[in-house]
């Protein structure tokens, strides 16, 4: 009697799909993991794309009854890729539908191995090689990126897109960076990052791991965070390091292994590996967290990653309501928007904080409120980002909310962007910059 065959969506490239999903119920196969969904509904009311749609293919259950399927074989790919496209790509990966769902399943995880089984490149092709030099190329995506924003500040990008050259194909996306980005960063506030990068302490009790938008967009968002640790730590800055995110997001499962690899190498050089890793981005902390399930058929690496799971913090640990300054009479909420979750310490942390400090002005969100789209959703192909920012404004209007605190810096500034459009008496802000 041969054994039971376990379904696969990609049974010719498996390097190319996690092996075991990480759930709380203990690992399972992405066959197995899609299969306990049961198609009860719990999660429809949670999707924000099914609130808009009210589109069973756009739900989560629709969405994993289409990956099971595939699976199965009863759905061919060559047959339902349009399809099985638009169900990935207006996913938001938010986690809302495992948060609602009482077996926990990773939707979001279901998805991405859908998209890496089409091989599709839901982002403009010349913004995912730009972010890809990250990865291959640090030190010529630094220079480009600062060559970008020098070009950006002496009005070129604003010229090209007066006579409509950002609105050629594979171009609009420059549109949007203009818009949401911020304006070029104080000289002061350059300067101090700098010299914190290039001036390492020698004896150092933290590794600190800057997102993408603090290290090269946002100074000031890096330097709060380096204010709040430096109280009790000597924080060395790993500056220009991919976690790897960007790869199991958007590109090679193998390259974000790779870059992992690096990552957790370089973590254990340091001190053998005993000292916590700080990131400011949830997306960031997410991903580290789970890194082991990328790992497990490499029991060696695995047991690696484990290890260095365990050490990855992020800055909520480091605030307190006690040390907070800010006007406790401003009305403030807590956007949770994140890959993957929109529950566990961070934001369990973040709302302890918000609500110890700001008492009665804390805004509670109710289930339905729509979150900003995480990780640069907004410059996927096909997508519903517009749509779902403007609910989240509306639910910002409506509860007459004066600041908006995210756990990440490309949230607070895609949703500053859409505020000061809308409902400029409100503005969004990362967690760390709460005295400003």
């Amino acid at each position: 009697m041969s054994d039971f065959y376990t379904p696969q969506l990609d049974p010719l490239h498996p390097t190319r799909h996690l092996k075991v999903l990480d759930t709380p119920f203990g690992p399972r196969s992405v066959y197995d993991s899609v299969s306990f969904c049961n198609r009860c509904g719990s999660c429809q009311q949670a999707c924000p794309t099914y609130l808009l749609t009210a589109q069973e293919t756009f739900s989560p259950r629709g969405r994993n009854q289409l990956v099971r399927l595939i699976a199965e074989g009863k759905l061919k790919l060559a047959n339902n890729r349009a399809l099985a496209e638009q169900a990935l790509n207006t996913c938001l990966l938010c986690g809302r539908c495992t948060q609602a769902c009482a077996g926990k399943i990773p939707t979001a995880e279901h998805m991405l191995e859908l998209r890496r089984a089409l091989r599709s490149q839901p982002l403009p092709r010349l913004l995912f090689k730009l972010l890809s030099c990250r990865t291959s190329h640090p030190h010529t995506f630094a220079r480009l990126v600062r060559t970008g924003l020098w070009l950006r500040r002496i009005g070129l990008l604003r010229a090209a897109r007066a006579c409509g050259l950002t609105h050629l194909p594979g171009l609009n996306w420059l549109n949007h960076a203009d818009d949401i980005l911020p304006a070029y960063p104080a000289r002061a506030d350059r300067d101090a990052w700098r010299e914190a990068r290039v001036n390492p302490p020698a004896d150092p009790t933290l590794l600190y791991l800057p997102s993408l938008e603090a290290e090269f967009f946002m100074p000031s968002l890096a330097l709060a965070v380096l204010t709040w640790i430096r109280q009790k730590h000597r924080p060395l800055v790993l500056a220009n390091v991919s976690s790897g995110l960007f790869a199991y997001v958007y590109g090679d499962l193998r390259q974000s292994r790779r870059q992992l690899r690096r990552l957790i190498l370089r973590h254990g050089a340091v001190q053998n590996g005993t000292l916590p890793l700080l990131t400011d981005s949830v997306d960031v902390y997410l991903f580290l967290r789970r890194a082991p399930q990328l790992f497990a058929a490499w029991p060696h690496w695995q047991k690696k990653a484990q290890q260095f799971a365990r050490h990855v913090v992020f800055v909520t640990d480091f605030l307190s309501a006690k040390a907070i300054s800010a006007d406790k009479s401003a009305r403030v909420r807590l956007d949770c928007g994140a890959l993957f979750a929109r529950e566990g310490a961070p934001f369990d942390q973040a709302r302890k904080i918000l609500k110890t400090h700001f008492k009665k002005n804390f805004v509670e969100c109710l289930y339905k409120d729509a979150d900003v789209p995480a990780f640069g959703y907004n410059f996927v192909r096909g997508n519903l980002g517009e749509k779902i920012c403007m609910s989240a404004v509306q639910s910002i209007a409506r509860t007459q909310t004066g600041t908006v605190f995210t756990l990440s810096g490309l949230s607070a500034l895609e949703l500053n962007f859409y505020l000061k459009r809308f409902y400029p008496q409100a503005q969004a802000d990362h967690f760390a910059r709460l005295n400003g």
